[in-house]
């Protein structure tokens, strides 16, 4: 019933914005005599046109149902395959057709509406095929087309492609997954929906396609020149079709499936509607950056403002920030039902009355905070006896008087004046974030403050929703469990590497310590105090080098092999590039590429292609010369950099490579094989043109038939 009053609803918001028509004599009678339009459209089109069980659904049903609304036209539809339907078009046998571009050669035999929706157009491969360097990476490669495909011509007009014609979209991506093309060229959103559906995880995007005259799909109805009246009635019924309409059904059936770096989200039609339907209000910590907080427009901001921004583009939601003056008064306003949800907030035993938590998604120590002529604080029992800062409302609130019973809590309006409270000594410390802390610091109480200590608990943020909605709850979860590591570290990374590491680098802390032992050494030299500081400063220092080496390994080192990863190596060749044209030095580069690797994965998984990858790495790490460097450049391809070195002897280290890789007996797989594409330096190279070179030249040792050296 719900659902009927919904639909009935949003059907009377529509006519209720709707733009009134006015439809000339010769109209008006055409739609009394020849109501009836035989229209021609795609079963497998997703997300415009295709279907659920036995239910034809998507954007340009919806829309036709507009349009019949509008006219008083009825659409008698029907279902085939793109080249049936266009083929019938042509023959005079439909009156309209659906999904068409313009192209000047169909313009005989259809005249084109408007465009009600535009696509873009993106090469897809598989992740073995390299990297995709422009539409010359595909010459000599099969590529596959859909039959009839709007922009057919211009790509029979490029040489040395192999076209590959398909009736279908499913055969022409299922025939990329198993390799029996190179690469496809197609729209975004059909594809992606194929992807997603049959769980294929071997196709990346190489690239959008851009052609001389084509740039986008535009899909616009196609009508038989022979009927101009109803041409004109359908523009014109498209011309009503307001903004805010067309808005409704993209974030209705574009929007749900939007594509964005951390995945996608399936919605249930209950989940649909509450968004459709549903405006989001939300509280957060005012003062709390640089997690969350307002700007001075009052504007919310921080960590949480991404992942809100990036939640509304994935869900097409609408969110509303419900502004409040503190941290405590936002508890107050979610529990009274003023609020649907925090926009951060820690897991407890007592919020959990009122609030359900997704899983946790950002995790931050604690640490004290005190004037920087104090001692560094080895643990926090060590703070007995003093008054110690903590927001009022906060989540560590009761977990630390439960813990430690002993500590002097007392309670803050917010962080900055708790840091002032230990400024003008009313407090002997306040317990934060650390990057709430060193946000702070980068503002303000240079030379008075620092860190004097890490406290062992943890800040475990979720998204908190109230009690009685689930749906939301759901909503929120499965958006969550979308997010890869890598959008958590570029948003993570947008506040607090610039905003904690440039203000708080440990440069700024280092100046406050170094400080505060300039001071203590000139008063107290002989305090044991001072001896005890030095040591523990000492080891700190070394911990913290000790994690600069670690952070500098991570940046440059490929997690699953330990090679050089491909940030490092293209680093070492601009270096090599730079002393070859400075000093005259000739350097060699060899790309490595395993045969016949994907069969590895489809025969043992991607666990054992793991192994194998790991044991040739062993391979070239343990067989190369000091001077020379190895990485890992991408899938299954490994890049060596010789530095001062002749052809001849670049060419003997592949050698050794390829006998020391075809002996091998690898896990499970036995014997494996490894082809070599060989070049050397050249005055005016640059990364990207001796790259191609090696590139060519391996390509031609696979041509020629693997497990061979070929130098260019």
């Amino acid at each position: 019933m719900k659902r009927l009053l919904l639909i009935i609803l949003i059907s009377f918001s529509i006519q209720a914005d709707a733009k009134p028509i006015t439809f000339t004599d010769k109209e008006k009678e055409f739609i009394k005599n020849n109501p009836l339009v035989k229209i021609g459209m795609m079963p497998d089109f997703t997300p415009f046109s295709y279907y659920i069980k036995t239910t034809p659904v998507g954007f340009e049903h919806e829309l036709l149902n507009i349009l019949s609304k509008r006219t008083g036209l009825i659409f008698e539809k029907n279902f085939a395959k793109w080249t049936d339907i266009y083929t019938a078009f042509k023959n005079k046998e439909l009156d309209v057709i659906t999904s068409i571009s313009y192209k000047e050669y169909r313009e005989p035999f259809t005249t084109f509406t408007s465009s009600y929706y535009d696509i873009p157009i993106m090469i897809f491969v598989r992740d073995d095929f390299g990297e995709y360097l422009g539409i010359k990476s595909l010459e000599g490669k099969k590529v596959g087309v859909l039959k009839d495909v709007f922009y057919i011509k211009e790509l029979e007009k490029i040489k040395n492609i192999n076209l590959i014609y398909y009736d279908t979209y499913e055969e022409l991506t299922k025939d990329l997954v198993f390799g029996q093309i190179d690469a496809l060229m197609q729209n975004l959103t059909n594809i992606n929906y194929l992807i997603k559906k049959n769980l294929y995880s071997n196709l990346k995007l190489a690239s959008e396609l851009t052609l001389p005259n084509t740039k986008k799909e535009d899909l616009r109805l196609g009508v038989n020149p022979e009927k101009p009246l109803l041409s004109s009635i359908l523009q014109k019924g498209l011309n009503s079709i307001t903004k805010k309409e067309k808005e409704q059904l993209v974030r209705k059936w574009i929007g749900s499936i939007s594509e964005y770096k951390g995945g996608h989200v399936e919605l249930n039609s209950e989940e649909k509607d509450y968004l459709n339907t549903k405006t989001i209000k939300y509280c957060i910590n005012p003062d709390g950056m640089p997690f969350e907080g307002l700007d001075e427009n009052g504007l919310h901001s921080g960590i949480s403002s991404d992942y809100y921004s990036l939640i509304e583009k994935i869900l097409s939601a609408k969110f509303e920030l419900v502004k409040t003056d503190n941290w405590n008064e936002s508890i107050t306003f979610v529990k009274e039902g003023r609020c649907d949800m925090l926009a951060l907030g820690m897991e407890t035993y007592d919020r959990k009355k009122y609030l359900n938590f997704t899983s946790s998604y950002l995790h931050v120590p604690l640490v004290v905070a005190t004037k920087v002529d104090v001692p560094f604080i080895n643990h926090i029992l060590d703070l007995e006896g003093e008054k110690i800062g903590i927001i009022k409302g906060d989540a560590f609130v009761k977990i630390l008087r439960q813990k430690y019973p002993s500590l002097d809590l007392v309670e803050v309006e917010d962080i900055t004046k708790g840091l002032d409270k230990v400024k003008s000594g009313e407090l002997f410390g306040f317990i934060d974030t650390l990057a709430g802390i060193g946000y702070e610091f980068q503002k303000e109480y240079f030379g008075e403050l620092k860190i004097a200590g890490k406290i062992n608990e943890t800040l475990e943020l979720s998204m908190a929703v109230v009690k009685e909605d689930t749906t939301l709850l759901h909503i929120l979860q499965k958006t969550i469990d979308s997010m890869t590591n890598e959008v958590h570290r570029e948003i993570f990374g947008n506040w607090i590497p610039i905003k904690y590491q440039k203000g708080m680098n440990y440069e700024l802390v280092w100046k406050v310590v170094l400080g505060s032992i300039i001071f203590i050494l000139l008063i107290t030299y002989w305090n044991r105090k001072v001896i005890k500081t030095n040591r523990l400063l000492e080891e700190a220092k070394k911990d913290i080098e000790l994690k600069n080496k670690e952070l500098e390994k991570l940046a440059t080192t490929d997690k699953l092999t330990n090679l050089y990863n491909r940030r490092k190596i293209e680093e070492l060749m601009q270096i090599e590039i730079n002393r070859s044209e400075r000093f005259n030095h000739n350097f060699g580069l060899a790309i490595v590429d395993i045969d016949k690797f994907k069969k590895v994965n489809d025969t043992y998984g991607h666990q054992i292609g793991d192994i194998v990858l790991k044991e040739i790495a062993d391979i070239l790490d343990n067989n190369r010369r000091k001077t020379d460097f190895v990485g890992r450049y991408g899938g299954e391809e490994f890049v060596i950099i010789c530095p001062e070195s002749t052809v001849d002897g670049v060419v003997r280290l592949m050698e050794l490579f390829k006998e020391k890789i075809s002996s091998h007996e690898f896990t499970k797989v036995k014997n494996k094989t490894a082809s070599f594409g060989v070049t050397m330096s050249q005055k005016g190279d640059t990364i990207e043109s001796i790259l191609k070179r090696a590139d060519d030249a391996l390509y031609r040792a696979k041509e020629n038939g693997r497990n061979r050296i070929e130098y260019k």
